[in-house]
């Protein structure tokens, strides 16, 4: 045993002939240290060889999966634009809507002045919320990428009703226009045609009635000295002063043939060319000129013909 462990190679090393012959000894313990040392030198260039494979095919799947992130995102970005774009379109054909809106609300303040309802403040309500509602995007703080498919689904639902209400809008709008003219028309109308009690009390004589020999050409009412006295129509005052038998007098003007008469006044508070609306206070009652007590004499003219003024009173006395 001892003698294996002393044995020993020779290695001779001759260059030419005339070179000085080398001698190198190793020993067998010495040749079995290379040979260990080769041995781990080859298994770890075979880890190292086999570890760099492993770490470039893992990075090449990093750089794939980079890509698709950058991919996904660019994607993203994409429909995010596509989105912001139908969004504004939304917004600019809403506010062409909204001006539709407003005529519609204009009607429906005008109907509700002379009715006390409305037709359309439902409906009304109902288009503006819908069309001003926000509009939310879901995001999954896990996922980079996420397909916005059922918010573009709804842009394109509410796009598609905003194109069909724009194009039934501008001849909604013509009529709703010659609604609101007729309306107005109607309205003025209304405010200048004698509608409503001069005032309060009691009828004392009737139209038509013949008295001393003449026909009566008024409605008279009865109250105390001092009882206000309203203008029944919007018009303007072309007399205001005292006028014989009729003392105190007051004439106004409504347009559209019609004149209306106050007679018989105790005071009178507007002038020649003053503007009054409809329920406007004019004077108080009185017993000035020809008459046998405080009362109003009233008359309604249309285009200077005396008209029964009962046929433009409502039914109840305000």
């Amino acid at each position: 045993m001892d003698d294996k462990k002393h044995k020993s190679f020779t290695l001779v090393i001759l260059s030419d002939a005339k070179s000085r012959i080398r001698k190198i000894k190793i020993t067998h313990n010495l040749l079995r240290l290379l040979f260990i040392a080769l041995v781990i030198l080859i298994a770890s260039a075979v880890i190292l060889v086999s570890d760099l494979f492993f770490i470039r095919q893992e990075l090449s799947e990093k750089v794939a999966e980079l890509e698709r992130v950058k991919y996904k995102v660019n994607y993203k970005e994409v429909e995010l634009a596509n989105l912001e774009k139908k969004t504004k379109d939304i917004e600019t054909k809403t506010k062409i809507l909204e001006s539709y809106l407003e005529e519609v609300e204009d009607l429906d303040r005008m109907v509700r002045s002379i009715t006390g309802k409305g037709g359309y403040e439902g409906e009304v309500a109902i288009y503006e919320t819908d069309l001003s509602s926000d509009i939310k995007f879901e995001e999954d703080p896990d996922e980079i990428y996420y397909y916005v498919s059922d918010q573009e689904e709804g842009l394109d639902n509410i796009d598609a009703l905003l194109d069909d209400l724009l194009t039934k809008a501008p001849e909604l709008s013509e009529i709703l226009t010659e609604d609101k003219k007729n309306m107005e028309d109607h309205i003025y109308l209304m405010e200048h045609t004698p509608s409503m009690w001069p005032t309060w009390g009691t009828i004392t004589s009737l139209f038509g009635e013949r008295r001393r020999g003449y026909i009566h050409k008024g409605l008279d009412i009865a109250n105390n000295t001092g009882t206000s006295i309203q203008s029944t129509a919007s018009g303007t005052v072309i007399f205001a002063g005292w006028h014989g038998g009729y003392g105190r007098k007051i004439i106004i003007y409504h347009g559209f043939g019609y004149n209306t008469v106050y007679a018989h006044l105790s005071k009178i508070y507007v002038e020649v060319g003053d503007t009054v609306k409809q329920g406007d206070i004019i004077g108080t009652m009185g017993n000035t000129g020809h008459s046998t007590g405080p009362h109003l004499h009233y008359e309604v003219l249309i285009d200077g013909i005396p008209n029964d003024p009962m046929d433009f009173l409502p039914e109840v006395m305000d």
